[in-house]
Order: C-alpha cells, then sequence, then structure tokens
C-alpha cells in the first residue's frame, strides 16, 4: 500500500510541476486575495479628512495624522471646506469652534455613505480614546490583553484560513475529478489496497501542494503589505498544514457527490463565501445573531481561523479543541469519502 501512496504521490507532484500555468494562477489567487480582500475589509488608511481650525485652537490635525487612518487638509474657508466635502474631495470635516471659551468639536460628513461613515468613527475613536487634553475629554483606553497588530492583521488572518478552504478544495476539486474520474488510476483503485492508497496519496498530495502555494502567497504579500506573520513559525506552519488538510478531506467527500467539475466549482465558491462571512473570519462571531453564532462553531472553518489567528497574532486561543475538531471532521469525510467510493467503485 505505501508503495502504491508513493507512485501516486509522484505522478501526481511530477504533473503539478510540468503545469507552471496553473501553480502561478494559485500564487497569483492568494495574492490577490490577501492583498485586495485585506485592503478592502480592513479599510482606507488615508481617508482625506478636512479641519477647519484657523486658530490652531486643537490638536486635532496631529492626532487624525497618527491614527494613520486620515490625510488632514487643513482649511481657513469653512465655507469652501463644506464645498470639498460635497463634492466628495474630502470625508468628513472637522470644525473646531474658535470662540476660546467653547471647547467643541463639530464632525460633518457626507451622511450618504454608512461604511464610510464606520471608518471615520473608528479613526476618531482612536483620537478620543487617547488622553485628548486640547478636547478636555479625560478619557483613556485600556485592553485585557496587550497586543500590537491593527485590523489589516486581524483580517489577514482569518483570510488565510479562508485560503487554506480555497486552495485545497479547488486543487481536490481539479485533480480528482478531471483525473480520477476519467479512469486515469483504474488499475490502482482495483488493486489490493488500491483505493484506500489512492485517497491517502490524494489528500497528503493536495496538502503539500496547496500549502506550499500558501507559504509563497505569504512570504511575497507579507513584506509588501506589511501584516505581521508572528513570531510563531512553526505553529503556523502546524496549523496551516491542519487546515489545508482537513479542507481537502473534505472536498474530497464532496468531488465524490458532485462529481462534475463545473458543479463542484460552483458549490464550493458559493459555500466558501459563506463561510468566510459566517466563521468569524470578517465579523466577531460573538457580534452574529445567536443562530449564527450556533452555525458558525458547527463548521470547520471557525477552528482554521482560531487556531490561526492565535499562531499568527498572539492572542488567546483554544488550540486542543481546535485541533480535535479539525481532525475529527478530516477523518469523517475521508471515511464518508471511501463510502461512496466504494458504493460507486464500478464508475471509476
Amino acid at each position: 500500500m505505501m508503495h502504491a501512496i508513493l507512485a501516486i504521490m509522484y505522478k501526481d507532484i511530477l504533473q503539478w510541476t510540468r503545469r507552471p500555468l496553473y501553480f502561478g494562477a494559485s500564487v497569483m489567487l492568494a495574492i490577490l486575495i490577501l492583498v485586495c480582500v485585506g485592503n478592502t475589509i480592513s479599510g482606507a488608511n488615508d481617508m482625506p479628512f478636512g479641519l477647519y481650525d484657523p486658530a490652531g485652537i486643537s490638536e486635532l490635525s496631529k492626532h487624525l495624522t497618527d491614527t494613520k487612518r486620515f490625510r488632514v487638509r487643513i482649511y481657513d474657508d469653512l465655507e469652501k471646506a463644506k464645498g470639498d466635502l460635497a463634492r466628495e474631495k474630502i470625508v468628513a470635516l472637522a470644525n473646531v469652534s474658535q470662540d476660546p471659551l467653547e471647547d467643541s468639536v463639530q464632525i460633518l460628513s457626507g451622511g450618504n455613505n454608512p461604511l464610510i461613515d464606520d471608518q471615520i468613527a473608528m479613526g476618531l475613536l482612536a483620537v478620543l480614546t487617547q488622553r485628548a487634553k486640547e478636547l478636555n475629554i479625560p478619557l483613556h483606553s485600556a485592553a485585557l490583553f496587550q497586543v500590537n497588530f491593527g485590523l489589516r492583521d486581524y483580517i489577514t488572518s482569518g483570510l488565510v484560513a479562508y485560503l487554506c478552504y480555497v486552495l485545497a478544495s479547488m486543487n481536490v476539486g481539479f485533480s480528482w475529478i478531471y483525473e480520477w474520474m476519467e479512469r486515469t488510476y483504474r488499475q490502482i483503485v482495483f488493486a489490493p489496497g488500491g483505493l484506500n492508497a489512492a485517497i491517502v496519496a490524494k489528500t497528503l498530495t493536495v496538502t503539500l501542494e496547496a500549502s506550499l502555494v500558501l507559504w509563497l502567497a505569504l512570504g511575497i504579500t507579507s513584506p509588501i503589505v506589511g501584516f505581521t506573520l508572528g513570531g510563531n513559525f512553526f505553529g503556523l506552519l502546524g496549523a496551516t498544514v491542519l487546515s489545508v488538510f482537513t479542507f481537502a478531506c473534505i472536498g474530497l467527500c464532496f468531488a465524490c457527490v458532485l462529481k462534475t467539475i463545473r458543479i463542484y466549482t460552483m458549490t464550493v465558491s458559493i459555500l466558501g463565501v459563506a463561510l468566510m462571512f459566517v466563521s468569524g473570519i470578517i465579523t466577531p462571531v460573538k457580534a452574529m445573531p445567536g443562530w449564527e453564532q450556533k452555525l458558525a462553531m458547527a463548521l470547520p472553518m471557525y477552528y482554521a481561523a482560531d487556531i490561526t489567528k492565535g499562531v499568527m497574532l498572539g492572542i488567546p486561543a483554544d488550540y486542543t479543541r481546535d485541533i480535535l475538531i479539525l481532525i475529527s471532521w478530516s477523518f469523517v469525510s475521508l471515511w464518508l469519502a471511501r463510502f461512496l467510493l466504494i458504493r460507486s467503485k464500478a464508475s471509476i
């Protein structure tokens, strides 16, 4: 059986290396998701923000710039500033009262884009929770866990879990359906122990190939975009390999049921988008409705995201629970795939 596993893995990897376009497209897909989707979700970090404070009463310009979310444009003419706001040259305008006896700031926005308004609120919160003495607001923030990462890092760590699903499921679908269902390895499958060897070889090969693509994408994008990979290299290695293996097993099970590449691709693509939004990658699970929280806790991507965020960001994670649940999903999926293949063995 071991000889059959190694033979299949060798043939699969050899075919993979002979398809540089497929390999390049896989790496490019991972890079685009990490860079474009990550930047879009985490939001802009250079929003043009207007400030009307001709007397220099406040130090808002410095504080807004220090948040690294705004590019401050200072106005001496309030009407011109409002005109630029109406024409969307700036996303918001801070109008500082010029009365030395009145300590107030009016924030004006277009009011027609709730996403921009939320971004503004986040940036202003960072200003107000500092010791802004010039505004006489004695507020300061504290955190239970002292962290030094930003929203971009948090989003990226979740996207890594999502990429484990995308790369594993797509790789399994194309290789299994195109090659196996077209009887490429029929002689191996019908050999004694051949079916088990085929399943093991395919999942291991996909895990190696998809993990390599993911690590290349992370290595390329991290210095360009500036997100952190954390200091736990072996932890990240283990988390991504386990997540890829889990989704490869699940993808194999789907491939045995769906059997055609068109239906398989459509199904896993739609399912992947749903999993990304429901598994706490973008919105924290605790901020979701109760029924959605229960759904998230029943899906493997939640645990893949939890363990990945833990090793990349150094935040608390239930590693034992995550590992056991991902392994359970893997073995249940493999058992189900084997059961389905035995039933349809004559059609392979």
